[in-house]
């Protein structure tokens, strides 16, 4: 019944060409135990710091009423927050199709050894970061010991498994710092088994931050790496995805806004600490403590952010370009290979 009811809404929403909100961030908090150097959520000024169960229930309460699927939960450092087992659960309930914790993994050994039981038992993902080892991640993160210390979770996450159905996944963002490790990375999560994913460096939403030290360029580094990277089987990224990085870096491709060209279904929403709906750069739209999530997708600051958008000149980002790429292939050889990583995806581990 209560699956009916989601896609009878999206399908509703989708004819009136309004977000059928097919995934969804809430940040609960903007506490941190690391300080990334593309980062700044950890400067919000946002009184609560985090959010309580009970706000979390109101924000969940008005996306069950509009539409929700996918959901992840995360920070700042998401295990920071009292609350997050009963709020994980309750995520469960707000999203049908899959829950993911985003976490740091650099917290107390027997709090995350707490949390990972809870989410393996109810087949939450997990997903964590891995940009660096040794020096250059510790510079990257702002913790010392960086690498060492998530890959040891890692590694307690994985020997308490058993038959989960949990993805377990590290995100690697590049940029001109890790080049040389990804290769290594990929092969440590691998080891310990975690599949990866791959980012860019950005700066284009409110949280991260402009750094040209971190800025990627078209090097001859970045071009052998792109060629380990194609069709290998050890991360969960589109190839088409991975195929257009250099391109995109050399001004020869990028998408059209996803907000903007296909509006019902790419939406991802960021929902922060303060109950802020956010899309992708621009401001919030609304926030969910005073507003439906009906009322903001048809109020006038969600309408003139898109207009902004049809003027932006693109980015080459997972959370927003590759999910373009998903239901537009540009070929039948993309769409086979979008159709094979899903399927893969889904029978993880």
């Amino acid at each position: 019944m209560i699956k009916t009811s989601r896609w009878s809404k999206a399908a509703a929403h989708a004819l009136h060409r309004m977000p059928i909100n097919s995934s969804t961030e809430i940040r609960l908090t903007r506490l941190c135990s690391q300080r990334c150097r593309q980062c700044q959520v950890y400067e919000r000024q946002t009184e609560p710091a985090s959010l309580s169960l009970a706000s979390f229930k109101e924000i969940g309460a008005k996306l069950c009423s509009y539409g929700a699927h996918i959901g992840f939960i995360s920070g700042g450092e998401a295990t920071l927050v009292p609350d997050l087992i009963p709020i994980l659960e309750e995520s469960r309930r707000i999203f049908p199709t899959a829950t993911n914790l985003v976490t740091g993994l650099i917290n107390q050994t027997e709090h995350l050894r707490e949390i990972a039981r809870f989410c393996l038992e109810q087949n939450i993902n997990i997903q964590t970061s891995l940009d660096g080892l040794g020096a250059i991640g510790d510079n990257l993160r702002g913790v010392d010991h960086f690498a060492e210390r998530v890959l040891d979770h890692m590694a307690m996450i994985s020997a308490m498994r058993g038959s989960s159905r949990s993805l377990l996944y590290a995100n690697i963002v590049l940029n001109r710092l890790n080049l040389d490790q990804v290769p290594e990375l990929i092969t440590k999560a691998k080891k310990i088994g975690w599949k990866s994913t791959i980012g860019l460096y950005h700066h284009l939403t409110e949280t991260t931050r402009e750094d040209d030290e971190l800025a990627l360029i078209d090097e001859p580094r970045l071009v052998q790496l792109l060629e380990f990277l194609d069709g290998n089987p050890d991360i969960l990224n589109l190839n088409s995805f991975i195929l257009g990085i250099r391109p995109f870096l050399l001004g020869e491709r990028t998408t059209p806004c996803p907000f903007v060209a296909a509006p019902a279904l790419m939406t991802r929403l960021t929902i922060m600490e303060n109950a802020d709906v956010h899309l992708c750069w621009g401001g919030p739209i609304g926030n969910l403590f005073t507003q439906t999530l009906e009322e903001i997708f048809r109020g006038q600051a969600y309408r003139d952010l898109l207009q902004r958008y049809r003027d932006c000149a693109g980015c080459w980002t997972t959370c927003y370009t590759q999910r373009y790429l998903l239901i537009h292939p540009h070929s039948a050889g993309e769409l086979f290979g979008n159709l094979k990583k899903i399927i893969k995806m889904k029978k993880a581990p």
